[in-house]
């Protein structure tokens, strides 16, 4: 990962103005809090609201890119979904606004790798989340079984041929798929060609993206705490992302 000697403790949060911008937007850490367990997570009608305003402001020009499948992400945030472009299972499914999206088929593999980890986690505490083109293995309420959750799915990603992804408290298997490819496969839209990207992300998943936006003449804006990153600004927590949309907005106004 490519940081530019950048000091991580200096990064300035994101500018307000959107002129020229488009915004992707991961989902779990960054739109919403991560909670204990994948379907505990609660989104706000404040959240949708700013959501829609954003919309109205940016046509065409807003996508949530998450590690959640876009059935997931749907069942979540509830219509509006439609209105905006989604990227689900780390960029491997893609529809752009109002639009369907193109028909995936998961690997057989995938298959596999589930029912092995699901036999595994008949431990207390350790929660498989099944996804379209992923299957994850959640420690967060176990983490003692790190280090064994982490070469269960190693070993499992090389019999089977499926990308190893780690992320908070977490382990994925998934098919072939990430994030920058995703916002660089959106950025080619009609209305978002030749804008600035500007990719809000929390995790280490979200670094692919980053260096996308940046390449694209943007930038990654890290949410959460100070660590190595190719992001060039960054928010403290999940309120911050929502005050700094709402101050983007109240500019846009002026």
């Amino acid at each position: 990962m490519d940081c530019d000697g950048i000091d991580q403790g200096d990064l300035a949060p994101p500018p307000t103005d959107l002129a020229g911008t488009s915004l992707f937007l991961d989902f779990d850490g960054t739109l919403v809090e991560i909670a204990a367990s994948p379907d505990a997570v609660i989104v706000p009608a404040a959240l949708i609201g700013v959501l829609e305003a954003l919309a109205d402001r940016l046509p065409g020009r807003i996508a949530i890119v998450s590690g959640r499948s876009l059935a997931q992400i749907d069942a979540l945030v509830g219509p509006f979904t439609r209105r905006i472009a989604v990227a689900g299972s780390h960029g491997a499914e893609r529809r752009g606004a109002g639009a369907d999206p193109a028909p995936v088929t998961p690997p057989s593999a995938l298959g596999d790798a589930a029912d092995a980890l699901n036999r595994y986690a008949t431990h207390s505490g350790l929660i498989v989340e099944r996804k379209t083109l992923g299957v994850a293995l959640h420690y967060r309420q176990a983490p003692q079984f790190e280090d064994a959750a982490v070469a269960l799915a190693g070993d499992l990603a090389a019999r089977h041929g499926l990308i190893l992804q780690r992320g908070k408290m977490m382990v994925e298997l998934r098919a072939d798929g990430d994030k920058g490819r995703a916002i660089a496969a959106l950025l080619a839209s009609p209305a978002m060609a030749g804008t600035r990207p500007l990719f809000f992300g929390d995790d280490v998943t979200d670094e692919d993206g980053f260096v996308v936006a940046a390449a694209a003449g943007g930038a990654g804006v890290l949410v959460g705490p100070v660590r190595q990153t190719a992001a060039r600004h960054r928010l403290p927590d999940v309120a911050a992302v929502l005050a700094w949309a709402r101050a983007a907005l109240r500019e846009e106004r002026s």
